[in-house]
């Protein structure tokens, strides 16, 4: 044992406090006849000095004292006091102190509304977006736009799903509510048809925007996976805010459908601009930014999301010019016009054989009963 910082070395095979320099016998258990904890103390000569480092000492202090010399065993009255030592009393981690940072009002929905204004409005004076607005796009256009959607949802659903136990993505995390992947693939089922479908869905047919879109999605995970709530915000809150509109611009103009058809009110072909387990979809939307708004994040960790939110719209707008390019250069997967005017047909057929029959069975019910 090394020497006593407080008092003169004493022999390893000594017994007794480490710290003084008396008998070993004065400081046994309590079953000695030497008397209680009080007496023995007396009789410790570094006590006596007012040199005993444990004397009217606080257990900080004694932490202190103690990690200049560890004792080889402090005893008190049976009580060992292994408990002060440093190697042996856990540090606690202060789980306040860790999130002192953490932002108690980020208002991260307003930051990412605020900061997205001016590429936002970019997005929307795009070539492809204002054709798409004005119902001037092609169904060879909106099929390759349908494919692109596809392949980013899927790849971003499944990286939500991968990091859902974050605490700023577990904020927003409604798959239940918003996962778009199923509706995409019957919205391309019926344009391409589903002997298409394993073809125009093959990740070998991905175009350069969309796989850069995807690894921008990916590289911001590696760097925080909170970043996903840039993408998340963007894509189904727009999907939520505009989608009835583009869905009607759809069945006027792409499938050349009139308010007055019976078909009108149909799904097919726009199952992605519905939202089967969302009721009130502005109370969603509400309720949605709210939780943005209580995502746990940083200062810092807001500054990036934002700028991903920024880097989200670069990425669609990026997309739509690439559509628009591909069409120019006559190079979109072509879809069959007869064969949607075939279905849109046999849907009206099926739909008014079904009416006709139920007619019928009623007048053939009414005339039995007469009878």
């Amino acid at each position: 044992m090394s020497a006593c910082p407080f008092s003169k070395p004493i022999d390893e095979s000594e017994g007794g406090c480490p710290f003084g320099s008396s008998p070993p016998s004065s400081m046994n258990s309590s079953s000695s006849s030497s008397g209680g904890l009080g007496e023995q103390m007396a009789k410790c000569t570094t006590y006596q000095s007012g040199g005993c480092p444990i004397d009217n000492k606080a257990k900080d202090d004694i932490e202190d004292l103690l990690s200049v010399q560890t004792p080889r065993n402090l005893s008190l009255n049976g009580k060992v006091l292994d408990r002060f030592l440093p190697e042996a009393y856990p540090i606690k981690i202060n789980k306040a102190q860790l999130n002192q940072d953490i932002l108690d009002d980020p208002q991260l929905a307003m930051a990412m509304r605020q900061g997205t204004k001016v590429v936002h409005s970019a997005a929307e004076n795009s070539v492809f977006t204002r054709r798409f607005l004005k119902g001037d796009i092609t169904k060879g256009e909106y099929g390759q736009y349908l494919r692109s959607l596809y392949f980013i949802y899927k790849s971003m659903e499944e990286l939500l799903e991968k990091h859902q136990q974050d605490p700023a993505i577990e904020m927003i995390y409604f798959p239940d509510e918003l996962n778009r992947e199923q509706a995409l693939l019957e919205d391309l089922t019926y344009f391409y048809g589903r002997e298409r479908l394993a073809q125009v869905t093959h990740p070998d047919t991905m175009t350069p925007a969309v796989k850069r879109y995807i690894q921008a999605m990916e590289e911001a995970c590696k760097v925080n996976p909170a970043l996903m709530v840039s993408h998340s915000y963007a894509r189904y809150l727009g999907d939520l805010s505009g989608g009835q509109i583009l869905a009607k611009r759809l069945k006027k103009y792409i499938l050349h459908l009139e308010k007055q058809d019976s078909s009108w009110d149909s799904r097919l072909g726009v199952s992605f601009y519905y939202f089967n387990n969302i009721g009130n979809q502005n109370e969603f939307k509400n309720m949605y930014r709210q939780q943005l708004d209580e995502a746990p994040v940083t200062a810092r960790t807001k500054d990036m999301v934002v700028a991903e939110a920024v880097r989200c719209f670069e990425l669609n707008i990026a997309l739509f010019d690439e559509i628009q390019a591909l069409s120019d250069a006559n190079e979109l997967i072509s879809i069959d016009d007869n064969n949607k005017k075939n279905r849109w047909s046999l849907h009206n057929i099926s739909t008014s054989l079904a009416i006709t029959t139920i007619v019928s069975l009623g007048c053939i019910a009414y005339i039995r009963h007469r009878s």
